[in-house]
C-alpha cells in the first residue's frame, strides 16, 4: 500500500462505506454527523435505507429544520394546536374540533410521526374515511380538513417540516368524488304562503308561533333568535341588533345553555324590521306580560324575547320538534296541500332565497345574513339568482350588438 493512502472501509458485503457510515456487528447500519456543534445519528436495517435517511437528515439540517421535533406525532402537534385555539375560539367550536379529531384521527393516523407523512399518506387516509367503515360525507371531510391542514401549516411555520403534505388533498378528492353535496332546500313560494297562512291563523302553539314568523322574516340563525333580548329590539328605529347567540352543549356531563358571541364579527349586525316581524314581536311582548313569571338567566343574560311555556330558554331541538308538530297538524287538516317537514335552517334559507330573488345588492344581502365572506352568499344561494342572471342577459338583448339603422 502506498504511503499516505487511506484504506477504504467496507461493509460485510464488501460495499464501500462513506464518511460517517458504519456497520455494527449485528448488521445494523449507522450514520453519525456533527452539525453546528451537535451530534446526530440515524439507524437503518440496510445500507440503501441508511443513505436515504442520511440524505433526508442532511437536507433537513441545511434547511434549518428543528430535527428534535421531527419525532413528534400528529397527535402531539394536534394537542398543541387545539390548546392554542382554546384561547381564541368559542367553546362550541373548540368542542367540535375535539370531537371530530378524537373520532376520526387520534387512534390511527394521529400516531404517525409527522416527518414521515407524505401527501400520498394523507390522501390514503382521507379516502379511507369516506370509503371505509366510517363512510363520512365529503362535507364532513371538509370540516376535518379545516382542522388538520392548519396543524401542519404550524409545523411548517415552526420549521419542523419543509412543506404541508395536507395542502390540496381535500380539493383533489372533492374533484374526483361523485358525491353531490346535500342542499338545504328552501320552501317554494306556494309552500311558504301556505305555511305562513296556517301559522298566523292557529291559536295553538302560540309560544312558538311568533318565533317562526321572526325566523322566516329575518333570516336569523336559531341560536341568534333564542339569544335575542328585548334590549336588542328597537321599535323606535324599527330594527333589531344581533349581538350574541345561544348554544346547548355538555358541561361536566350535563347539557347546559351557553351564551356566546355571534358566529363571526360579521354576525354582529342590524336588521330592519318587516311589518309582519314587528307585529310578531309586539304580540310576543304582550303575551309575555300576560303570562308573567320570572325571567331565566344564562351567563349574565336575561330579558329574552322568546321563551318556552315554562319560561325557560328553548333549544333548537325543542323548536324543531314543535315546527314538525305544526306541519303534521297542517297536513292532517289539509291533505291536498301538504307541506314538507322543514328545519329552522330551512326557514333561514327560505328568507335568503327570497331576498336574493328580490334584491341584486349582494353586499346588503351579505350584511343581512351575517356572512363573513361574500363568497358564502354567492355559493349558498347561487340557485336563487338564476332568474336574475336570465333577466340580466335579457336586458342586453338588442343592446350589445345594436347596429346603426
Amino acid at each position: 500500500m502506498a504511503k499516505g493512502k487511506e484504506t477504504k472501509r467496507t461493509d460485510s458485503k464488501r460495499r464501500i462505506l462513506k464518511t460517517g457510515e458504519y456497520e455494527r456487528p449485528d448488521g445494523m447500519y449507522v450514520f453519525r454527523t456533527t452539525f453546528e456543534g451537535r451530534r446526530y445519528t440515524v439507524y437503518a436495517a440496510t445500507l440503501d435505507e441508511l443513505r436515504e435517511k442520511k440524505e433526508k437528515l442532511l437536507n433537513d439540517l441545511n434547511q434549518g429544520l428543528d430535527i428534535d421535533k421531527q419525532k413528534l406525532t400528529v397527535n402531539d402537534i394536534a394537542d398543541e394546536y387545539i390548546e392554542k385555539k382554546s384561547k381564541t375560539v368559542q367553546p362550541t367550536t373548540l368542542r367540535t374540533m375535539n370531537v371530530m379529531y378524537n373520532r376520526y384521527v387520534r387512534a390511527d393516523f394521529g400516531k404517525k410521526c409527522i416527518s414521515d407523512i407524505k401527501r400520498s399518506n394523507v390522501k390514503d387516509f382521507y379516502l379511507s374515511l369516506i370509503s371505509g367503515t366510517k363512510k363520512i360525507s365529503i362535507s364532513t371531510l371538509q370540516r376535518l380538513d379545516t382542522i388538520i391542514k392548519p396543524m401542519f401549516d404550524g409545523a411548517v411555520y415552526d420549521e419542523i417540516i419543509i412543506k404541508n403534505p395536507v395542502k390540496g388533498v381535500y380539493t383533489e378528492i372533492k374533484g374526483e368524488s361523485r358525491e353531490v353535496p346535500k342542499k338545504v332546500n328552501a320552501l317554494t313560494e306556494e309552500e311558504q304562503e301556505e305555511f305562513v297562512e296556517y301559522v298566523l291563523s292557529m291559536d295553538k302553539h302560540s309560544h312558538v308561533k311568533y318565533l317562526i314568523i321572526f325566523l322566516l322574516g329575518t333570516g336569523c340563525r336559531i341560536g341568534e333568535a333564542l339569544a335575542l333580548q328585548w334590549d336588542d329590539v328597537d321599535f323606535e328605529k324599527n330594527c333589531l341588533y344581533i349581538r350574541q347567540a345561544v348554544a346547548y352543549i355538555p358541561v361536566d356531563g350535563k347539557y347546559t345553555h351557553l351564551m356566546k358571541r355571534t358566529k363571526s364579527a360579521a354576525g354582529d349586525r342590524t336588521i330592519p324590521l318587516l311589518t309582519e316581524v314587528r307585529q310578531a314581536l309586539e304580540s310576543q311582548q304582550e303575551q309575555q306580560k300576560i303570562i308573567g313569571g320570572p325571567q331565566p338567566e344564562s351567563g349574565g343574560y336575561s330579558n329574552f324575547v322568546f321563551l318556552s311555556k315554562k319560561n325557560t330558554i328553548m333549544t333548537r331541538e325543542n323548536v324543531l320538534e314543535q315546527i314538525k308538530q305544526i306541519i303534521r297538524e297542517h297536513n292532517e287538516d289539509f291533505p291536498d296541500r301538504e307541506i314538507p317537514l322543514i328545519s329552522t335552517h330551512q326557514l333561514r334559507h327560505t328568507f335568503a332565497t327570497m331576498l336574493c330573488k328580490n334584491s341584486d345588492d349582494l353586499k346588503a344581502i351579505q350584511e343581512i345574513l351575517g356572512h363573513k365572506d361574500i363568497s358564502t352568499t354567492l355559493n349558498t344561494y347561487a340557485d336563487a339568482t338564476k332568474e336574475g342572471v336570465e333577466d340580466s342577459m335579457r336586458a342586453l338583448e338588442g343592446v350589445m350588438f345594436k347596429r346603426k339603422k
